[in-house]
């Protein structure tokens, strides 16, 4: 039997080939092979650390691999690499700090490509102090970036809840006007009439008007100023949706100014509210404000996590659906006015699973009821499922992207102190601090001794 003395970084671990031959394919079972010279004990030196050590070699000798859990996962994984061991040996209590590194690797890098989307990409031949382009672009884009562009960005908000709201106005048969005095303003407040016969008031069209014109010259400022292209650009699904609100609203402003002959048709009405309609994308606009913040992006991230989760709940609701539907349909058969076909009942399975109860159709019978009572209970526990899995995924993301947060500012407070200091080096505001050595007061010792004498 050979000692084998293992020199990890000056700590001496003493053990013998049998032992390390116990694991084979890893780096320690094959140092027999590596040793020719028949002496003992046997002197091999790595540099490691040696406190992470004493567990790898408990490996060999006990068969099983445990690590402290206060030992960060990369730790373990860089080891494992090193000594070629597989992390099948790793013990089971002992895996949620090996998978946990990769889990937060995983989440820092979704945080970090969420940021690098968001980075403003100026080329350099522009990013020279006072770019008129550069200013603008940060202006529009980026609120913290100045007083400035804080106070703009306020009061886009503010004119983008004033063109919603003039949107939902608009519907108000009190807020609108007919356009001929033969019309009867009393059939005005009929749906079919109300883009064909009538238009918004004044006060309510000027209003509209200027928003629209605010937003459009805002959407064309950021085409001239971007520093991406402009096949990137128009290629943003943002960007996409606000040009066709944009776009609709000035064919709706082209059409009541004009007033053509075929506008007053009833079927036209129809193309009037698919413009309409497409005005309500300018909703987005609120996405696009609220995108700028950092709490957003963690409930766009925790969502994104629980996709998967989402598309098993969802296939397990409809599936719910429809045997509660079609099971309904023959509980209920000897009962004529309700429940005619089975997609009524997949309807009444939806409406009583998400607990709205509108009570169009209910079941009248005993055992159709019990149905309805196990089907709003099944309905109650699949919904209270996504509610824990976005909850739990939100706190990961919102302790990781604070966490990342925080350390990078302090690194750009460090990195920011040490630029200053090495600037007021180079220009002389500061002077260097003089160190006290040994030879310093031997030297001014001796200097004042001789003037005594």
């Amino acid at each position: 039997m050979t000692t084998v003395l293992l020199n990890i970084s000056g700590s001496i671990f003493q053990t013998t080939f049998e032992t390390l031959e116990k694991i084979p394919s890893t780096k320690l079972s094959f140092l027999k092979q590596d040793f020719s010279v028949k002496s003992s004990p046997a002197s091999f030196y790595f540099d490691r650390n040696p406190d992470v050590f004493n567990y790898i070699l408990d490996l060999y000798r006990t068969g099983e691999l445990h690590f402290p859990s206060n030992i960060c996962g990369a730790t373990i994984r860089n080891e494992l690499e090193f000594w070629e061991i597989d992390k099948c040996y790793l013990s089971e209590c002992c895996l949620k700090a090996f998978y946990k590194h990769e889990s937060d690797m995983s989440i820092l890098k979704e945080i970090k490509n969420l940021e690098k989307y968001k980075v403003l990409d100026v080329p350099i031949e522009e990013c020279r102090k006072g770019c008129w382009r550069n200013c603008i672009w940060k202006t529009v884009q980026y609120p913290a970036s100045s007083r400035r562009a804080s106070l703009f960005n306020i009061f886009y908000l503010l004119v983008v809840v004033l063109s919603t709201s003039l949107l939902f106005l608009n519907t108000l048969p009190d807020l609108r006007r007919p356009k001929s005095d033969h019309f009867n303003e009393t059939s005005a407040v009929e749906k079919e009439h109300i883009y064909t016969k009538t238009t918004a008031a004044p006060p309510v069209f000027y209003v509209d008007l200027f928003c629209g014109i605010f937003f459009t010259l805002e959407y064309i400022t950021r085409i001239v100023v971007t520093p991406i292209k402009w096949r990137k650009f128009f290629c943003t699904s943002l960007n996409i949706v606000d040009g066709v609100a944009i776009l609709s609203f000035w064919v709706l402003c082209s059409l009541i100014i004009h007033q053509p002959d075929f506008i007053d048709d009833k079927a036209f009405s129809y193309v009037i509210m698919i413009l309409y309609s497409a005005r309500l994308l300018q909703l987005c606009r609120f996405y696009r404000f609220l995108n700028r913040f950092k709490s957003f992006d963690v409930i766009n991230l925790a969502v994104r996590a629980s996709i998967c989760q989402f598309g098993i709940l969802i296939a397990v609701f409809i599936l719910s659906n429809l045997f509660f539907g079609y099971l309904i349909y023959y509980v209920e058969f000897e009962d004529k006015n309700s429940f005619n076909n089975a997609f009524i009942g997949v309807w009444w399975a939806v409406v009583t699973m998400t607990t709205v109860g509108y009570g169009d159709v209910v079941p009248t019978c005993y055992l159709g009821r019990v149905v309805g009572m196990v089907c709003a209970l099944t309905g109650i526990l699949i919904l209270a499922m996504p509610v824990a899995i976005v909850t739990s995924n939100f706190t990961i993301y919102y302790n990781k992207l604070k966490e990342y947060t925080n350390h990078k500012h302090k690194k750009e407070r460090k990195n920011e102190t040490r630029f200053n200091l090495k600037k007021a080096k180079e220009n002389g505001s500061v002077s260097p601090v003089s160190v006290l050595t040994v030879e310093t007061i031997v030297s001014h010792t001796h200097h004042q001794n001789g003037s005594k004498s």
